[in-house]
């Protein structure tokens, strides 16, 4: 479709380019014809001949006015001959420019697609499946408990899922920009790990964290900043394994405020690292983890709107940790 498009374009482009220019040269070469002809180039001749020859005209032959114009004639031809080679290949490279990111963006937006159809037909399966077996046969009161229950694990994650979707496809984010305030980082990293607790405590999992005594302070949206911080710290749990350690740090760098999340869980692959980001990417190491591949997706978004930088490093075995670093005010 593009390929047909860019050639399209050029063909498009290079018509009107040529169309114009041949039609300048064309119109430049018979004004002068008309205006400036046998009487009025002969008469520049005379009065230069005079000039050069200190009045003395026989020294000096005089090239007829119909030599000059075929000249400016031959002239142009070439020109445009030249341009006719040289204007197509332009306009396909400009146009291929042009068009890539706009090719780009579709194949993100059509894998966004597809991903998010994947994604979104499992759990409905899964409650077809579960509805569609409770109806065929004798279903107990603790049966049908125990499928109710399991519906509502998938709706609970359907809509998380719908609700990561419609942040990541909107295109008017950055409004978001408008509520930004001075946000203590400090308070939303204590808030956050207070919320978390309880399932790192469920699961054997250590919380850990170190913050300085006084308060960092960065402008940003709260929201976002919690957000961003939530999904962060569930993946950090989530892949930890039991008994294991979660650490996060705040301190201050130069004009920097800097966070780090360190877990000992399995790690990621260093061929993988540098697609953590993508959206519905999952390692091979997740699989076997309930999640969608967007939280990193929407946690590199959230950052890049307050100006920040995001950086993961991690080794398989090891554990993994995800550093954020915010403007002071």
């Amino acid at each position: 479709m593009f390929h047909q498009a860019r050639l399209q374009l050029t063909l498009l482009y290079s018509l009107i380019f040529l169309v114009l220019f041949w039609s300048l040269s064309f119109g430049i070469y018979f004004w002068m014809n008309k205006y400036f002809g046998d009487t009025g180039i002969d008469r520049y001749m005379h009065i230069d001949n005079a000039r050069l020859l200190g009045g003395n005209r026989e020294e000096r032959h005089e090239p007829p006015s119909d030599i000059i114009l075929d000249q400016l004639r031959d002239t142009i031809i070439i020109i445009d001959t030249v341009l006719l080679l040289i204007v197509p290949l332009l306009a396909w490279i400009l146009t291929g420019r042009t068009l890539t990111p706009v090719q780009q963006s579709y194949e993100r937006e059509k894998r966004f697609l597809a991903d998010a159809s994947h994604d979104l037909r499992t759990p409905l399966s899964i409650l077809s499946g579960e509805l569609e077996l409770a109806l065929q046969k004798d279903t107990t009161k603790d049966e049908y408990k125990k499928i109710l229950q399991s519906n509502k694990e998938e709706v609970t994650g359907l809509i998380a899922l719908v609700e990561n979707m419609l942040f990541l496809s909107r295109e008017d984010i950055q409004y978001k920009n408008s509520q930004n305030e001075q946000v203590d980082l400090t308070d939303i990293l204590a808030e956050r790990v207070a919320i978390f607790q309880q399932a790192a405590k469920l699961k054997g999992t250590s919380l850990r964290f170190d913050f300085p005594k006084q308060s960092i302070v960065i402008f940003g949206n709260a929201q976002l900043l919690k957000r961003l911080v939530t999904n962060l710290l569930d993946n950090a749990v989530k892949y930890t394994p039991p008994y294991g350690i979660v650490t996060i740090k705040l301190s201050q760098k130069n004009s920097s405020a800097i966070v780090k999340i360190t877990d000992s869980g399995q790690g990621i692959p260093q061929g993988q690292i540098e697609k953590v980001f993508e959206r519905f990417y999952r390692t091979d190491t997740s699989r076997n983890e309930k999640g969608y591949g967007l939280g990193l997706s929407i946690a590199k978004q959230i950052v890049e709107l307050h100006q920040g930088d995001i950086h993961l490093t991690s080794k398989v075995g090891k554990g993994t940790t995800v550093t954020l670093s915010f403007p002071l005010i």
